[in-house]
C-alpha cells in the first residue's frame, strides 16, 4: 500500500509541476498578448483558469496525503493520549465522510449536469473541469484510508517522543 502511495505521490507532484510551469508561461503569454501586441488572448486565460482548478483541488488532495493539513492540535493535545488517538481517528472518518459524499457523490452529479456545457474559448466540455473535484475526492479517499491503517504506528512514534521530552 506504501508503494502505491509513493505512485500517487509521485504522479500528483509531476502534474502540478506540468500545471504550475505551463500556468506561468501561459500568464507571461498573456501579459504580452495584451500589453505588447494589444490583442488580448481568451484561450490561454480559460486555460489557466481551467488548470488552477485542477491543480489546486489535486494538491488539497496531496496534502490530505502527507497529513498536512490544518488540524487544531492544541486542543487535541490538552487530553490523554487515548482520547487524542479517538479524535485522530474521529477526524480521519470525518475527511472521509466528507471525500465520499461532497467531493465523488457530488462532483460526479455536478459533472455529469456540466458534460453538455461548452466553454467558449477552449470548446471544451466544462465536464472535463468539474471531474476534478470526483478525482481529487478518489485521491483524498484513498489517502485517508492509507492515513486510518497507519495511524496506530505513526500514533506509537508520536507517543515516544513525547514520552522522551
Amino acid at each position: 500500500m506504501k508503494q502505491i502511495k509513493l505512485t500517487v505521490d509521485k504522479v500528483i507532484l509531476g502534474f502540478a509541476s506540468i500545471a504550475i510551469v505551463a500556468m506561468t508561461l501561459l500568464a507571461v503569454w498573456q501579459v504580452i498578448a495584451r500589453y505588447i501586441l494589444n490583442d488580448p488572448s481568451t484561450l490561454s486565460e480559460e486555460i489557466i483558469r481551467y488548470t488552477l482548478i485542477w491543480f489546486t483541488l489535486l494538491g488539497a488532495a496531496y496534502v490530505f496525503g502527507q497529513n498536512k493539513h490544518i488540524t487544531i492540535l492544541f486542543i487535541r493535545e490538552k487530553f490523554p493520549w487515548k482520547v487524542q488517538l479517538f479524535l485522530t481517528y474521529l477526524a480521519q472518518f470525518a475527511v472521509l465522510l466528507t471525500a465520499i459524499v461532497v467531493f465523488i457523490y457530488g462532483g460526479i452529479r455536478i459533472t455529469m449536469l456540466t458534460i453538455p456545457q461548452i466553454a467558449p474559448a477552449t470548446g471544451i466540455s466544462m465536464g472535463f473541469v468539474y471531474s476534478a473535484l470526483p478525482v481529487s475526492g478518489v485521491i483524498i479517499l484513498f489517502y485517508t484510508i492509507y492515513n486510518i491503517m497507519t495511524i496506530e504506528r505513526t500514533a506509537m512514534t508520536d507517543e515516544e517522543d513525547v514520552k522522551s521530552v
